[in-house]
């Protein structure tokens, strides 16, 4: 079985996982968030014959990519490049709109498959809750630095902080069992298909 939708769950887990891992050496991050991106349209193009409509977020998976990349470079050069730091604010705020979106459209389609393929109830539950929770932890997140200055933050602004880190990987607990389900599912429908054949 090619392009299996346990694939397309890994893919999302995996890139929920770079987003979330800083590894920083001389104040660079070695684990480009874009390897995410990646696996996230990598996902899309797996769940595409599955999940009618998805190939709609493609274009923003793009966007996404490429503004990480881009960002790699100005890490180093955006001081450089006139009106750049005046510009940087509304783009930010334009990306973070477009992968908000995305990633409540893509953790839909993964929990609607699953629900195709052998997810169970309490998890498919565990995933959407996550989501919306995830979603709007991190907008009150981006509230909280717009508000007290990313350098600033402390005290009851930590709230956010510490909401969102325990959203995200219960996020990611949720689609570690979702994944397993979907593995087992397409396992016993192999096995039913080779019966048939014999």
């Amino acid at each position: 079985m090619k392009n299996k939708t346990s694939e397309a769950v890994g893919n999302i887990r995996a890139a929920m996982l770079v987003f979330l891992i800083d590894v920083n050496i001389l104040g660079l991050d070695i684990i480009f968030d874009f390897f995410g991106w990646m696996c996230l349209l990598g996902a899309i193009d797996i769940l595409e014959g599955t999940v009618p409509g998805i190939e709609r977020i493609r274009g923003f998976g793009k966007v996404l990519l490429w503004y990480e990349i881009a960002m790699v470079v100005l890490n180093y050069t955006g001081d450089r490049i006139p009106l750049y730091n005046a510009v940087s604010p509304y783009v930010a705020i334009f990306i973070l709109c477009i992968r908000m979106y995305f990633m409540y459209i893509i953790l839909t389609a993964i929990a609607d498959a699953g629900a195709e393929q052998g997810g169970e109830a309490d998890t498919l539950k565990g995933i959407r809750r996550s989501r919306n929770r995830v979603l709007l932890a991190e907008l009150a997140v981006y509230f909280a630095a717009a508000i007290e200055g990313a350098e600033n933050i402390g005290g009851w602004i930590l709230i956010p902080f510490v909401l969102y880190f325990l959203f995200y990987i219960g996020c990611i607990l949720q689609l570690s069992c979702l994944k397993e389900e979907v593995e087992n599912w397409e396992k016993g429908q192999l096995e039913t298909a080779e019966e048939s054949a014999t």
